[in-house]
């Protein structure tokens, strides 16, 4: 790793995915392409973490169900993995993490060829979520608003769960291997939407970003976040997720995960560049696309309205009905999963990209939302990292809080600073 070979990186994955079960969890090298316009150079980071137990075993009881959840998505067996390799299933405490943004979730390694053939982690980052405020919620009703903020984190915890896991933990890409032999039956093998014989896939050496470039990473968290949406329609994710809820109160939890993901849209439009007509942010993009499917469900299931806030300025309102989930939502999602999945798994780069496309375009009425969203903008979030501190002779370890204000941030700046400089001057 140190050396930058690329090699010697894949073969630290291959070690780490067979650690499993470790109460301490850390991972470091080049990960994540998010930054990069061709998304084949990833940002170098790393994290050091702890276990928390009581949620990581509803995560191992959802692994050990994966195989009857994949069975309920909305496409035919042949376009999933021959074999679901089982992965370790964690909700880790972050320590810290050194990146240039930490994220809720996480499904490494990101070689396809390791993915595919040998497994990968899924790690739930519980203390990295995001607190609301009822104040700072935008665009909803105070209804909305107050079950927002009852359900964040179950809701959040839902989505995170089986975006990672049975999201980006699904699919089958159809390859030409290097014998010259496909890895699929291409004589019985049909494209379910013209019923033909597969005309595309990925050659030797191609992958999925090399072959869908710049649309790949929102295209692949769109699809991860709509197999949350439609997988948590089933009774047995909620059963595995959250035994000790009400039948009422996991609807709410579920009604707060679709909101939550429409609410997204609306915001990302803020990541949208109307001049170049292109988003700057994959997460953005995708979410923006989820809104646009429930938009189009019809029967009024998601409505987007300008209104005149309390201020007196333009505003938006966004309501979800709630009884129309399981029969407009569900069905909406499914068949939009559905084509970007096939899409990916034959790698149709051309009916894959009109087809997204054709969602991420921002219309003359989203562009104005746009700029009411723009006007109403708020501070951006701050991320505080908390640290830990050696008691005495290293006979034990303290952890070190930091106040949740500007003034915990400027601490907790100063304080790492110290360490780096003491480590520099060869002290602790």
């Amino acid at each position: 790793v140190h050396g930058g070979d690329m090699e010697d990186h894949k073969n630290s994955q291959r070690h780490w995915i067979k650690d499993i079960g470790p109460s301490v969890e850390t991972n470091i090298g080049f990960i994540e392409s998010y930054l990069d316009p061709s998304k084949t150079r990833a940002e170098w980071e790393g994290f050091v973490a702890c276990v928390d137990k009581v949620q990581s075993k509803k995560l191992n009881d959802l692994v050990s169900n994966a195989e009857i959840l994949i069975s309920k998505l909305p496409w035919d067996k042949a376009f999933e993995k021959d074999k679901f390799h089982r992965p370790d299933f964690t909700s880790l405490e972050i320590i810290t993490f050194a990146c240039s943004g930490t994220p809720v979730g996480i499904n490494i390694p990101n070689y396809d060829e390791i993915r595919q053939n040998e497994g990968y982690k899924n790690v739930n980052l519980g203390n990295v979520y995001p607190v609301p405020t009822i104040n700072t919620m935008l665009f909803l009703s105070q209804q909305d608003k107050e079950l927002m903020f009852k359900h964040y984190k179950t809701s959040l915890f839902l989505i995170v769960a089986l975006h990672e896991l049975l999201g980006h933990g699904t699919g089958k890409l159809f390859q030409k291997l290097e014998s010259g032999k496909f890895n699929f039956d291409s004589n019985t093998v049909k494209n379910p939407f013209t019923n033909e014989e597969i005309k595309t896939f990925y050659d030797v050496n191609q992958t999925w970003h090399s072959k869908f470039g710049e649309i790949s990473d929102g295209y692949e968290e769109c699809r991860a976040d709509c197999v949350a949406l439609y997988l948590g329609c089933f009774d047995e994710s909620m059963d595995v997720l959250f035994p000790e809820l009400s039948k009422e109160e996991r609807e709410e939890v579920l009604y707060a995960a679709w909101v939550e993901c429409c609410w997204a849209g609306i915001k990302a439009l803020m990541f949208y560049s109307p001049d170049a007509k292109s988003w700057q942010q994959a997460h953005m993009n995708a979410n923006y696309c989820i809104l646009k499917v429930c938009l189009e469900a019809g029967d009024d299931f998601v409505r987007v309205e300008k209104t005149t806030g309390s201020d007196g300025k333009p505003d938006i309102l966004l309501t979800l009905d709630r009884t129309k989930i399981h029969s407009h939502g569900k069905k909406a999602i499914g068949d939009f999963l559905h084509r970007i999945h096939v899409y990916k798994s034959i790698s149709d780069v051309e009916e894959g990209g009109k087809f997204w496309n054709r969602y991420s375009e921002v219309d003359e009425f989203m562009t104005s939302l746009r700029q009411i969203v723009v006007d109403r903008r708020l501070p951006r979030r701050l991320e505080l990292q908390h640290d830990l501190e050696i008691v005495g002779d290293r006979e034990d370890v303290n952890y070190v809080t930091f106040s949740e204000d500007y003034e915990g941030c400027l601490l907790y700046t100063s304080d790492a600073a110290d360490d780096l400089l003491c480590v520099d001057l060869g002290g602790r």
